[in-house]
């Protein structure tokens, strides 16, 4: 099944790659994003904060903004 990154909306899976694509694809919604190699974390910085994206969570760009929803069950 092949992922559609032009959706405003996204769950985030084991693929880093995809969820930067998608990322790249809804630029206007959020300010940056790291990717710490050592610790394997991305953190994406937004309107509201910042937030360390894992897998299982929900992005969503769209209001304009970044808004998450994290996987507290994983």
């Amino acid at each position: 099944m092949s992922k559609d990154f032009q959706k405003e909306s996204y769950i985030v899976d084991e693929q880093l790659v995809d969820t930067l694509t998608w990322l790249c694809h809804h630029q206007d919604c959020y300010e940056r994003f790291e990717y710490d190699a050592v610790s394997e974390q991305l953190t994406v910085y937004h309107a509201n904060g910042a937030d360390i994206i894992r897998k299982g969570d929900y992005l969503n760009a769209q209001y304009g903004i970044l808004i998450t929803a994290h996987n507290f069950a994983g």
